[in-house]
């Protein structure tokens, strides 16, 4: 069974290249990502990629 995506917390990081993934909060981060959102449900990170990528549309 897993987790409630609204209920569980999550960062969006930026990885090596600049990509922003949603990564859990209960998930050890590479040393060298860093957090661009965060920590918020899954849903708002979502909400913060979608913004991200169509920042024209908010």
């Amino acid at each position: 069974m897993s987790a409630d995506p609204d209920t569980t917390l999550y960062f969006v990081v930026a990885g090596r290249v600049g990509r922003l993934i949603i990564w859990p909060c209960t998930n050890r981060m590479p040393q060298d990502w860093r957090v661009a959102f965060g920590p918020g449900t899954r849903t708002q990170c979502e909400q913060f990629l979608e913004r991200q990528q169509h920042p024209a549309a908010h």
